[in-house]
């Protein structure tokens, strides 16, 4: 059972004008090939059929008459796979789709009445052509490439690594990327949903949340409705192009005649270790709103939260030690010095067992909820479902925020 927005209605499109063979999914163009078609026009049929026949490694035997051929071998020319159509009333044997052992043929006029194609696109395309698929072939002298928009990706002048034939995917105007690849490359974290069939795909700086079949986008805590919609295929998330600017803050562009799309954007130097996570917060019982550029991140499975807004509500104050270049956090009888370098944090100048994981951020000190739950005995109730934290202080502390004076505060980071 696919999910919303799989692709799943393939169609052939053949023009023996240009020697071009098309594959569509559900209308949206994959990938056009090269072939081979009849030495004479009327050698291949023109007409509206369909594969009737799917054989691994056929057997041949020439139509004038002679030995069979077994499949498999390089006298054989229908190469490792054929699909059978049922062009002029035959069965399935006549007419095909095929692989071939003279790949110099390819893109000229040759055969017999099937169409050629090279080995490796025979078998790629075999896999994805049922029988049942409808087959149509045509003449005249329509390019089918040029129904692509683009032909070639970059992404700060590297080209990603799409897997065959399911790079740039066209349908009308716009023009698919499959996302997974393009993100990757630029260090977001993807995570897919099961039960909601959705992609979250984060870095530091955005949270964007999609669903195959739906034009709702979410942008951080905003949602936006788009003009199309992505879809599914081979188990990867295509979107429109536009995405990639108008939601991910991509820089495209395209030089006059070029069927190159050149992206620029900035490289996650964390590598999607640690994302933004947006939660909604209350503190004692009361909704505890954070500004988007203090919105909590997510290291794994660890929570890290902006230190002087989460210590603050709690009653303590939050200052910095430059001599040891340390956050200080005092509440009420605890004084806890945390290294910005990594080294252990000390509670009341004994080494503390919980890391603090502590983590800077456009100036920003961040620490591990954890850290402060263990720390400062704060009960939390996270629910990743709700996107929800909930966080209790053992007296019910006033919220207060109590600042250093702005000299003691002069440092790089920006608690």
């Amino acid at each position: 059972m696919y999910p919303q927005g799989a692709l799943t209605e393939p169609r052939v499109l053949i023009n023996k004008g240009t020697n071009q063979l098309a594959i569509f999914e559900d209308g949206y163009l994959l990938d056009v090939f090269p072939v081979a078609t009849g030495r004479q026009p009327q050698f291949t049929p023109e007409g509206e059929w369909r594969v009737v026949v799917k054989l691994v490694y056929p057997a041949w035997r020439h139509p004038d008459g002679g030995p069979l051929i077994p499949g498999g071998v390089p006298e054989n020319p229908l190469g490792p796979r054929w699909l059978g159509i049922n062009a002029l009333g035959t069965g399935g044997s006549n007419y095909g789709v095929h692989g071939n052992n003279a790949p110099y043929s390819i893109g000229t006029y040759a055969s017999s009445g099937c169409v050629r194609m090279y080995n490796e696109d025979i078998v790629w395309l075999y896999e994805r052509i049922p029988v049942g698929t409808e087959v149509e072939i045509v003449n005249n002298d329509q390019n089918l490439s040029a129904l692509k928009k683009y032909d070639r990706v970059t992404i700060n002048g590297m080209e990603p690594e799409f897997p065959p034939h399911l790079g740039p995917v066209q349908a009308g105007e716009v023009t698919y990327l499959p996302l997974r690849q393009i993100a990757s490359a630029l260090g977001y974290r993807l995570d897919w949903d099961d039960s909601a069939d959705t992609l979250l795909v984060s870095n530091i700086e955005r949270e964007v949340l999609i669903k195959p079949g739906s034009r709702a986008v979410t942008v951080n805590t905003k949602t936006y409705e788009a003009s199309d919609a992505p879809f599914l295929l081979d188990n990867m998330t295509f979107v429109p192009d536009y995405y990639l600017k108008s939601f991910f803050g991509f820089e495209p562009s395209s030089e006059e005649g070029s069927r190159t799309l050149a992206l620029k954007a900035p490289i996650d130097p964390n590598g999607g270790r640690v994302v933004k996570y947006n939660l909604a917060v209350q503190f004692n019982g009361k909704s505890f709103n954070l500004p988007e550029s203090l919105a909590t991140l997510k290291d794994g499975q660890n929570l890290l939260v902006p230190v002087r807004p989460f210590c603050a509500a709690a009653g303590a104050t939050v200052g910095w030690n430059d001599d040891t270049k340390s956050v200080e956090i005092k509440m009420k009888d605890k004084q806890v010095s945390i290294p910005v370098n990594g080294s252990p944090s000390k509670v009341n100048g004994v080494v503390a067992e919980t890391p603090a994981n502590i983590f800077i951020h456009n100036d920003t000190a961040y620490l591990s909820l954890g850290f402060l739950n263990n720390i400062f005995g704060f009960n939390s109730e996270f629910s990743e479902q709700s996107r929800t934290l909930k966080i209790s202080t053992s007296k019910n502390a006033q919220v207060v925020f109590r600042l250093l004076p702005p000299a003691q505060l002069s440092l790089k980071a920006r608690l």
